[in-house]
């Protein structure tokens, strides 16, 4: 492993919602689970609850919106979420080296069995426009030039930032957030 995945790894592991939702994402991902399992279902719960509490938002509400979304959302949501602290690298979607802001939502819905464009305008075009009340958890946002997965309340995203940036969750100011179009990859 080189310096560039060393230090990708350590920050991937560094980051708590980061270790849950990787544990959540592997049971998701299981021929054994199903995201209505009980399992899965606490997992989900313990991510949910982690990342409301970093962005100062309800919990039940954002347990409650990943619970309504599809199962496919789910997995990719939890995939964007598993690689929290993983650095921002220009044209890479590779959790062992770094991501792009596309890059990160190719890989995310990729573990969704989704092959996504590289590029956010391109990601753009091959999905379906939405709305903020037909969106659910796990759709894209894309705000002209960046592309970010949503939490599903709010202004709340998960995203690979830029340069000297690592995948983080946040919440949108209001000007990006009324700039920013919905869309569905799936």
């Amino acid at each position: 492993m080189g310096p560039v995945d060393a230090h990708a790894s350590s920050q991937r592991l560094a980051d708590p919602i980061a270790e849950y939702a990787s544990g959540a994402l592997v049971l998701a991902q299981s021929p054994a689970t199903t995201v209505e399992s009980a399992t899965f279902v606490a997992w989900r719960s313990r991510v949910a609850a982690d990342v409301a509490a970093r962005l100062e938002v309800d919990a039940a509400h954002l347990e409650a919106v990943w619970a309504d979304a599809d199962a496919d959302h789910q997995i990719a949501l939890l995939a964007a979420l598993s690689q929290l602290g993983v650095p921002y690298r220009r044209r890479s979607s590779d959790p062992e080296k770094g991501f792009d802001c596309s890059g990160l939502t190719s890989y995310a819905w990729a573990q969704a069995g989704f092959d996504l464009p590289r590029n956010s305008t391109a990601q753009m075009r091959a999905g379906e426009e939405r709305s903020l009340f037909t969106a659910q958890a796990g759709d894209l946002l894309r705000y002209p030039g960046h592309v970010m997965m949503w939490l599903g309340v709010g202004r709340a995203i998960v995203h690979s930032p830029e340069t000297g940036g690592v995948v983080e969750v946040k919440i949108l100011s209001e000007r990006s957030f009324r700039r920013s179009k919905f869309f569905d990859p799936s």
